[in-house]
């Protein structure tokens, strides 16, 4: 089988490690004192380096969640999106000099220079996920449609109240929400997460719809089509996101939430971005999308009762209802024209690649799903964590780190890679886990307890506050 991942590295990882202090120090890709990056795709904070180390080893399951993979999954949505037309609503005039530096040849260097070794550390944990051995035309519809067996189309409501007979129903991260201290808060989290590809929809999809290979070319446009709207803007998918975004009160500009996209996000919009940019991945691409849009009707119609529930009539739900509707229709057309289609064409040669983006698209779709569950456990309890935080200070190991904030410093959210104390030393700090009107505060002598892989970030709330950060004993 061929290696999707065969990247040829440098036969030193320094120089990725030098490209990216470089590309750290650029403007765009510094922070900046604001939370939100409103009117401008192309400013995107980078965060904390990564301490020590180069990209060498790919990542693992265990490392899935690092402050590492963190910073390439940015570093990789930049170089891929650096590809597509990003223009804001409001205008380019304000944001020119950014807009020609993210488009200009400096960056476009160092994209080129970097993404090998970054796909290879992020992605090719991937290979290791076992895949069952499906090799012909009847075996592989056998398989498929026993993955998406019950997940084809929304359920029938029953009984004399359809909105809550379908509210219990809700499972994994819909049903979290909707029982989260804060479920506002923790939708909110969610569409933030959608809108890292909802606000450019199908824009991955696009790298396949060139070239020359037959009825499945075709096929593939018509979903594309339907994604666009036909052509009319108001209809375009994307534009009802945004309207569906802004119904509860969430920003609409690309990327205005950059702080607040989870590794597990970043690193799933970037898997399909780069099974186009590699057309070596094409047939992965294809065993891919084929999955999630027989998947998409069930999500789409579980997220618009989810919204309606924590949001009532407030809840534009046009999008998910439209997906909940097409989406039957696309993962049948899909599935028995594109990828039994390929299949029927290419045969045995290919059915273990197609197979292989279903297995890996699941194994994403997993970790994405744990990853936003535990970010809003924690998030909706940080009074809990920081009463946890106090009992484990006495016995923190090790020194830490300390910093000093003021108002108006630069602004980024990072992760780390074991649980930390954050303790307050001086002042009082705000601490942002996800977006919210209300963030947590910590004072003096207050010690939060930041689990592993955990996003967040830390504004002062006084003209100065300390802060030091160290690792827990257990």
């Amino acid at each position: 089988m061929t290696d999707l991942h065969d990247h040829r590295l440098s036969t030193s990882d320094e120089p990725v490690v030098t490209e990216l202090e470089e590309y750290g120090a650029l403007p765009i890709f510094r922070a900046g004192p604001e939370l939100y990056v409103d009117a401008n795709p192309y400013r995107r904070p980078l965060g904390p380096p990564p301490a020590g180390g180069d990209f060498a080893e790919p990542v693992t399951e265990a490392g899935f969640l690092s402050h590492r993979h963190l910073i390439a999954s940015r570093v990789l949505c930049n170089a891929y999106e650096s590809e597509m037309v990003l223009l804001p609503d409001g205008g380019l005039g304000p944001v020119k000099d950014d807009f020609d530096a993210f488009y200009g040849t400096g960056v476009r260097r160092l994209h080129d220079a970097m993404r090998p070794a970054l796909e290879r550390y992020s992605f090719a944990f991937l290979e290791d996920v076992p895949a069952p051995p499906v090799r012909t035309l009847d075996e592989l519809e056998a398989y498929f449609l026993g993955e998406v067996e019950g997940a084809g189309a929304p359920p029938d409501a029953s009984g004399n109240n359809p909105a809550v007979d379908a509210a219990a129903r809700l499972t994994g991260s819909m049903r979290a929400i909707t029982e989260c201290p804060d479920p506002q808060d923790a939708a909110r989290l969610n569409l933030i997460q959608l809108a890292l590809d909802g606000l450019t929809e199908a824009s991955a999809m696009a790298g396949n719809l060139a070239g020359s290979y037959g009825p499945e070319q075709s096929e593939l446009f018509k979903v594309f089509t339907d994604e666009f709207g036909y052509g009319l803007y108001r209809a375009k998918h994307s534009t009802l996101f945004r309207e569906m975004i802004a119904s509860i009160g969430l920003r609409t500009d690309v990327h205005a939430y950059w702080n607040f996209y989870l590794t597990s996000s970043l690193a799933g919009a970037n898997y399909f971005n780069y099974l186009t940019k590699n057309h070596r991945g094409v047939f992965r691409y294809m065993g891919a999308v084929s999955y999630l849009e027989w998947l998409f009707a069930q999500g789409f119609a579980d997220m618009g009762t989810m919204l309606r529930t924590v949001f009532g009539d407030r809840a534009d739900t046009r999008y998910t209802d439209e997906h909940a509707h097409i989406d039957i229709h696309h993962g049948r057309m899909t599935f028995e024209n594109l990828l039994l289609g390929l299949a029927r064409r290419h045969g045995e040669a290919v059915i273990p690649e197609l197979v292989r983006g279903i297995v890996e698209t699941k194994e994403l779709l997993r970790l994405g799903d744990a990853d936003f569950q535990a970010q809003i456990a924690w998030a909706g309890s940080l009074d809990e964590h920081t009463r946890l935080g106090a009992k484990l200070a006495s016995s923190a190991a090790g020194d830490g780190t300390t910093a000093t904030l003021r108002p108006g410093d630069p602004f980024s959210t990072r992760v780390h890679d074991g649980d930390q104390l954050v303790e307050v030393t001086g002042g009082e700090v705000e601490v942002h886990a996800w977006v919210t009107e209300n963030p947590h505060r910590l004072g003096e002598g207050d010690t939060l307890l930041v689990p592993a892989g955990r996003l967040y970030g830390l504004r002062a709330a006084a003209p100065r506050a300390g802060i030091a950060v160290r690792p827990t004993a257990r």
